[in-house]
């Protein structure tokens, strides 16, 4: 899979727009294409407006046009997200880490939003067997390799699950791993 990664200021930019990224994620979400009037009854916002960020997406290089559909006489254009990662440079010290904070933030507080009201409305009575949600958290302790070995495993399942199939649902998540010590947390 192609990795795209957020260096200059004009990508941060396109990317880090909390529209185009409600845009992105309804459209990860939906695992379909989606016009952009689909998208803006969704968002809350006018199909032209769906259509700017949507440029701007492209021009990216995670959104492109998958085809087109005549509906009532008119011809619609569908758009899907491309297999891509998305890097921001979450280690990169330059003058755009507060960008790249800001949205790491506005990411997690959304998922961990998103897991409150599912474990607020959902229990174990009304999900079964079917699906759970759950929170893992601890310390591990991995060699390098081991480090490097976990994060390929993770990495090559998500991307081998990103795109909707036949009796498959959305799962968001966020996941955060990196190194510590005593001496940094004590």
């Amino acid at each position: 899979m192609e990795t795209i990664v957020l260096t200059g200021k004009k990508e941060l930019d396109i990317y880090v727009n909390p529209q185009r990224q409600n845009i992105l994620r309804l459209m990860q979400i939906s695992g379909v294409p989606m016009t952009a009037k689909q998208l803006a009854d969704q968002v809350g916002i006018s199909a032209s407006s769906v259509q700017h960020h949507i440029r701007l997406l492209i021009e990216l290089g995670i959104v492109e046009p998958s085809h087109t559909e005549q509906i009532h006489g008119i011809t619609a254009t569908y758009f899907r997200v491309l297999p891509k990662t998305v890097q921001i440079g979450s280690l990169m010290a330059d003058e755009y880490s507060n960008q790249r904070i800001a949205l790491m933030q506005a990411n997690l507080t959304r998922t961990f939003s998103g897991f409150l009201e599912y474990c607020s409305t959902t229990s174990e009575a009304t999900i079964g067997d079917q699906q759970f949600g759950d929170l893992l958290s601890g310390i591990t302790h991995l060699k390098p390799e081991e480090a490097k070995t976990l994060y390929s495993m993770i990495a090559d399942f998500l991307q081998a699950h990103e795109e909707a199939k036949e009796n498959t649902s959305a799962w968001e998540y966020a996941l955060i791993a990196y190194p510590v010590s005593e001496k940094s947390h004590a």
